[in-house]
């Protein structure tokens, strides 16, 4: 643990030079100290099952799984959040269990967390791997439980140079509940033991299921979303700029015949994106300073988080953000289809490769890679009408029973 801080403190020290923005913003001051000092959180006489969450995302996606173990007697539930505006979110959604600042994974403030929560159970998410968490965690006799696990081509790739050393953490983990079959043979090639391994599927179909039953009407969504528009509707769903440098071009095209809406995957992007439209001539409004937008003669960019699912459920169309660029591997494809909405995107879908492969098979995923491509998409899906909506709901549906599958363990563990 030793060597660990030490080298956490080195690259501390390297970047300190350019953080001054942060350290002298106040609410990034009030974070930081929420990661480094937790308040004391009395303990009741149940099981404390401390869950893990980076971001929006990962806080979204826990939902269902939250509602359910909320269910099981004698279980009380804290989440940490990595990110300031997953904290957010977290503490508005989930008012019933505690929401706190995720520890920084310098050993002093570990033991300071476990002191302070007293957990009895950490539940990580997909793939969180912070060395004196796991370590002191273990030494402490408290399960550690990884749920959702995954890890794509591009992680794998990396880890393979460290394996020796991943081989110890991953060690001292208690369970894997990993995604699919693909996931499994990775982990295992990492040096884990296959024993604790075991295929619970992907918990976003189980809450793209979820989000579906409780969604509200398509004239309450128009009418938060201030617009108005006789055309089909497309959404360029988590964009990013690789995204965008092929997306762009086609909205110039396009934008008079659909009605198109951005939702970039960071909104603080906005003036990123605008600057980008001013140069193509392309009339825009932007969400939160608009009162009413006519989408049938602007793009409209989305500039807040947690209604991307609500807007995809009024399009026509879904563009998926992150397929065009491998690093990023593409977003959750279990969102459009559960509603059963054509999607186009890049080639690049590895961070949902089950699925995305199925969806592709079934001509539900139409693959692109240039503008000129998704143009004669576009194009082409309208003029083809395929009626897809009952084979991809059916592909999601077919997929669900991981969180079934993370509460059986969790009451195996608690047992």
């Amino acid at each position: 643990m030793f060597i660990i801080d030490l080298f956490y403190f080195i690259i501390l020290v390297l970047i300190l030079p350019f953080m001054p923005k942060y350290l002298f913003n106040k609410d990034y001051r009030l974070l930081l100290k929420k990661r480094l000092n937790p308040a004391i959180i009395p303990k009741k006489d149940s099981n404390r099952l401390w869950i893990h969450a980076v971001s929006v995302g990962e806080v979204k996606s826990l939902k269902k799984l939250i509602e359910e173990i909320n269910k099981i007697k004698n279980v009380e539930i804290i989440l940490s959040v990595t990110t300031p505006t997953g904290y957010k979110i977290a503490k508005t959604d989930y008012t019933s269990i505690k929401v706190i600042m995720a520890p920084i994974d310098f050993s002093f403030t570990i033991k300071k967390f476990i002191r302070n929560i007293k957990p009895d159970i950490l539940i990580l998410n997909e793939l969180e791997l912070w060395p004196n968490w796991i370590s002191i965690m273990y030494k402490k006799n408290i399960p550690v439980l990884l749920i959702n696990g995954r890890m794509s081509e591009v992680a794998m790739a990396k880890y393979k140079r460290f394996k020796f050393i991943l081989k110890y953490f991953f060690n001292r983990i208690n369970s894997f509940l990993v995604q699919g079959e693909i996931y499994k043979n990775r982990f295992i090639e990492l040096g884990t033991n296959p024993e604790k391994i075991k295929i619970c599927g992907n918990i976003k179909a189980d809450e793209a299921i979820n989000s579906k039953n409780q969604l509200i009407n398509k004239t309450e969504i128009l009418k938060h979303l201030k617009i108005k528009t006789k055309n089909s509707i497309i959404t360029c769903a988590s964009t990013h700029i690789s995204d965008e440098k092929i997306i762009f071009p086609t909205i110039f095209q396009s934008y008079k015949k659909h009605s198109f809406i951005i939702v970039p995957r960071h909104p603080d992007r906005v003036f990123e994106i605008t600057k980008e439209l001013d140069l193509l001539n392309i009339e825009y409004d932007i969400w939160s300073k608009s009162e009413e937008i006519d989408l049938q003669n602007k793009v409209l960019i989305f500039d807040s988080i947690g209604y991307l699912f609500k807007i995809q459920s009024i399009s026509d169309l879904i563009i998926m953000g992150g397929t065009f660029n491998k690093k990023i591997g593409g977003h959750n494809l279990y969102e459009p289809a559960i509603l059963g909405k054509n999607i186009i995107g890049g080639p690049n879908f590895n961070n949902f490769p089950d699925i995305g492969e199925e969806l592709v098979n079934a001509n539900i995923y139409n693959i692109v890679n240039n503008s000129n491509e998704l143009y004669e998409e576009i194009n082409k899906n309208f003029k083809k009408h395929k009626d897809i909506q009952k084979e991809a709901i059916e592909i999601v549906s077919n997929r669900k029973g991981s969180i079934e599958c993370i509460i059986k363990e969790i009451q195996k563990i608690i047992a």
